[in-house]
């Protein structure tokens, strides 16, 4: 894990094995990163949900030995999270997954949409 520090914006680098055992990891990365960007409690949880949930989706399509990069960024009071889909796996979307995610996320883009290919989310940080 390597991180970039510039006025208040910095990046995170992430790389986990494609294994639920591994989510843990990635939950606790998604929370220390949503607070650090200066998210609220609700909205770190709202992040640690939506990430849990598409990387879920990411390991489902992936391989044996596939790995998960992960990148979150702070960037504007809002963070954004990005990974890259395991050899060209497809992420596949359910409606109860899809509802999950419209209610914790700003935004969000997955799959070929995603430059990546696997999903980049935005969770904007609430003032007042």
């Amino acid at each position: 894990m390597s991180a970039i520090a510039t006025d208040h914006e910095w990046r995170v680098r992430l790389e986990v094995p494609a294994d639920t055992r591994h989510l843990h990891i990635v939950r606790l990365t998604a929370a220390g990163a949503a607070a650090e960007a200066g998210l609220s409690a609700e909205e770190v949880e709202d992040v640690k949900i939506a990430v849990d949930e598409l990387c879920s989706i990411l390991i489902a399509a992936s391989g044996d030995d596939d790995h998960i990069g992960l990148t979150f960024e702070a960037v504007a009071g809002s963070l954004v999270v990005e990974a890259t889909a395991p050899s060209g796996g497809v992420m596949e979307i359910d409606e109860l997954a899809r509802t999950i995610l419209d209610a914790t996320v700003d935004e969000l883009t997955v799959g070929a949409e995603a430059a990546s290919g696997g999903f980049r989310l935005t969770k904007h940080g609430r003032v007042g």
